[in-house]
């Protein structure tokens, strides 16, 4: 596909979906989780994208990104940090290049079309977590689990969530059922960058075990 804006350059990209570094893990009817893995001294095609994007920055970040009309920009974010684009408003057309260290990142799609998202500002806050991002799409916490009293966190999500690990640890998840049904617990071994995703109801996260003695995590409610 090319496109030309004005007096601007064509350029040949591709739909995000068909673009190499961007490797759909999976897809629901709400979400696509893409994880986007670059190797040093690399650069991806030129792509599009046209639906909501969360960022999730799992390992430091030191890019350029070359939006299409626009002069070329460093993309620098930290680990840990977190990101939106509502590509919906920009259909953002870029392309983006590592330096001499990889990069590697989460972007959690968000499928549903403005009309559809649930408003959330009646929802409260999860308390005692940091909150990223509060956006009537979604909002983006991150807490730290540790071999300690901060080892386990309590959440009621109200709505579908994606959690994804910063370290590789080993958690172990319980939801809580009805009176008549007995909880269900998992015990997950996570790499750095690996993800789970939630339904809504009661959970509990515990920390089991990382070679840190510690773990950093996102939490993504998609609304």
């Amino acid at each position: 596909m090319t496109m030309q804006i004005s007096d601007k350059v064509d350029v040949d990209y591709v739909p995000v979906e068909a673009e190499p570094l961007h490797k759909q893990r999976w897809r629901s009817e709400t979400v696509r989780l893409v994880a986007v893995d670059f190797p040093p001294h690399t650069k991806c095609l030129y792509h599009q994208h046209l639906k909501y994007g969360v960022y999730l920055v799992v390992t430091p970040m030191n890019m350029m990104e070359y939006p299409h009309g626009e002069e070329p920009r460093p993309l620098v974010h930290e680990k840990g940090s977190v990101f939106c684009r509502d590509h919906t408003k920009d259909k953002l057309i870029h392309s983006a290049a590592t330096l001499d260290k990889p990069a590697f990142l989460i972007e959690i799609e968000l499928l549903k079309e403005k009309a559809d998202v649930m408003p959330n500002g009646h929802l409260p806050l999860h308390p005692g977590i940091k909150n990223f991002k509060n956006d009537p799409e979604c909002r983006v916490y991150g807490f730290e689990l540790q071999n300690d009293d901060q080892a386990e966190i309590a959440l009621n999500l109200p709505t579908e969530a994606v959690l994804v690990a910063l370290d590789d640890c080993e958690v172990e998840i319980t939801k809580a059922l009805s009176d008549k049904q007995e909880d269900t617990t998992h015990q997950v071994v996570l790499k750095v960058g690996d993800d789970v995703q939630l339904l809504a109801g009661k959970f509990k996260i515990k920390f089991v075990s990382s070679a840190s003695k510690k773990a950093q995590f996102h939490l993504v409610e998609v609304y």
